[in-house]
């Protein structure tokens, strides 16, 4: 996937996403999707917290305008890059998931896959029903580490989250088998 920022291009990675997370957590055996705990999180904690963390962005995406905080659409957006190099920075911190991004994974490895795809399934309709490329400047979200986003800035964000998770399993996998 290449650095994607207009809105087709956002459109296209979050479909490109979906089928890449869902068919690599698919091909894991149960014994690996299951492996791990609160502490050290199986993959099944990594893509239902991807769930639990794609939901609230497809929700504001469907809230009126009037809802959102209006911002300066002459200020342009951040890149991906700039996006990942920021979240990279922030994560050096030492910050972690907590409250309702905690994941607890319940229901089967194809329930947790379909639950995953729904919610990026969600966001791209809500993306493509309701929003155009000038309004992902011109509104902001709010992330609870990041502070104020753009609209289109929390959806780069949500592309690499989803990367970032699917790399360290994909990591964690591979050292485990070798």
């Amino acid at each position: 996937m290449s650095d994607p920022f207009s809105q087709a291009e956002v459109e296209a990675a979050l479909a490109e996403t979906r089928e890449r997370v869902s068919s690599f957590f698919a091909g894991l055996s149960s014994q690996q999707f299951t492996q791990g705990n609160a502490e050290t999180w199986s993959p099944a904690h990594h893509l239902h917290h991807l769930t639990i963390s794609n939901q609230p962005v497809a929700y504001a995406l469907s809230l009126p305008r009037d809802r959102l905080p209006a911002r300066d659409a002459a200020q342009p957006s951040r890149s991906y890059a700039d996006i990942r190099a920021f979240y990279r920075e922030v994560l050096t911190t030492g910050v972690k998931a907590s409250g309702r991004f905690l994941p607890d994974p319940q229901g089967t490895q194809a329930e947790l896959i379909t639950h995953y795809r729904g919610s990026i399934d969600l966001l791209d309709h809500d993306l493509t029903a309701y929003w155009n490329d000038v309004d992902l400047d011109a509104f902001t979200l709010a992330h609870p580490v990041l502070g104020p986003l753009s609209v289109r800035e929390m959806l780069l964000f949500t592309l690499y989250h989803n990367a970032h998770h699917l790399a360290g399993v994909q990591n964690r996998t591979q050292m485990e088998n070798a």
